[in-house]
């Protein structure tokens, strides 16, 4: 009796662990048809869609991911785990089913998260940037370990793109080092002068505080270390900071290798921040872009905001400068610097260069 017990326990410990480690996203979504098995499809594929969310939404601008999207929509229900039905109302002839329903949202992220796929995000809505990486303290001690870690984690996020900073020449590194202003801003001057040597689309600048305990009065060479990183992910073009995060790590022995571990235990927590950040960036089908264009074709600043602000897709526009004839105008637009270069040259304007979030029109 005991043994048959025991194996009931362990039945049980099996089935709450599988319970535990499903993935499921709970979804409320609502749906027409002609009946009521045609309207309940039509909520499980509005409640996979929500689920898929801007992934699918971003990956239909590239034919590919319109695929993609249509292979997951058209199998919906091979995505719910389960469902209920909360409201069912015909009006009009038409049957409308509201449903609540668990959505395997683990084997949708699988489907649609390939490396491949992200790669294919990021070449479309970021014009497959080129990001600088660099890990630095107050002091200008450079920790290339930590570097190497966020690299590697871009990489497996789909970038392609990467400069580890730590092997360019000194004069780019010392600019990296000097670009946080006091108030946590970017400097411009130490930007551009960073660009002009090694030229990126993003950089990725990791902040590094470092505090040690030593025990070498009693036993040399031993010491237990604490690692505190701030990292930003800044555009090289307006200087914006698109994301910050921190991340820490500490030694759990006293010894030699203390900081080693304490510096890899850091990089392991802000390695996936960083990935998902610069992914969700690229995923976003929405972008902020930054306009230099001569007030010559815009006008007075108020016909320059009318005049873009009709453009498709265009919203929010800020005028932030006029210098020498040239205007500096940060807007949202809803699309890719690509797309919107080609809603500009659609209304007679001519782009001479953009990127991922800089246009510049003749």
């Amino acid at each position: 009796m005991q043994k048959k017990i025991w194996w009931l326990g362990l039945l049980l410990a099996l089935l709450l662990l599988g319970t535990a480690t499903a993935s499921a996203a709970v979804r409320v979504a609502t749906g027409m048809g002609a009946d009521e098995r045609a309207a309940v499809h039509a909520a499980m594929r509005a409640a996979v869609e929500a689920e898929v969310g801007v992934y699918v939404d971003s990956r239909t601008r590239v034919q590919n991911y319109r695929v993609l999207a249509d292979s997951i929509y058209t199998q919906a229900e091979g995505y719910i785990a389960s469902y209920e039905i909360v409201r069912s109302e015909n009006i009009g002839g038409v049957q409308r089913v509201t449903i609540r329903a668990d959505v395997r949202s683990e084997q949708i992220e699988a489907q649609t998260a390939s490396l491949a796929q992200r790669k294919a995000v990021i070449g479309a809505n970021l014009e497959d940037p080129r990001v600088a990486v660099i890990a630095v303290d107050r002091n200008g001690r450079e920790y290339p370990a930590l570097s190497a870690v966020l690299v590697h984690a871009l990489q497996d996020e789909g970038f392609s793109r990467l400069i580890d900073l730590h092997t360019a020449q000194a004069g780019a590194r010392e600019a990296a080092l000097a670009l946080a202003n006091s108030d946590g801003s970017v400097d411009l001057g130490w930007l551009s002068a960073l660009c002009g040597q090694v030229p990126c689309d993003y950089l990725v600048r990791v902040q590094v505080q470092r505090d040690v305990e030593s025990l070498d009065a009693v036993l040399p060479g031993l010491h237990k270390t604490y690692i505190t990183c701030a990292a930003a992910l800044v555009n090289t073009s307006t200087g914006e900071i698109t994301w910050t995060g921190t991340a820490d790590g500490q030694s759990s022995h006293w010894y030699a290798g203390a900081e080693s571990e304490a510096v890899a235990q850091a990089a392991q927590a802000l390695a996936p921040q960083l990935a998902s950040a610069a992914y969700g960036k690229a995923a976003n089908p929405q972008q902020h872009l930054r306009l230099h264009i001569p007030q010559i074709r815009l006008g007075s600043l108020a016909a320059a905001r009318d005049t873009l602000g009709a453009l498709p897709g265009v919203q929010h526009v800020f005028v932030r400068g006029l210098t020498q004839g040239i205007y500096t105008i940060d807007l949202d637009y809803d699309g890719t610097a690509s797309d919107f270069v080609n809603t500009l040259q659609q209304a007679g304007y001519t782009v001479t260069h953009f990127t991922a979030e800089s246009v510049i029109v003749q």
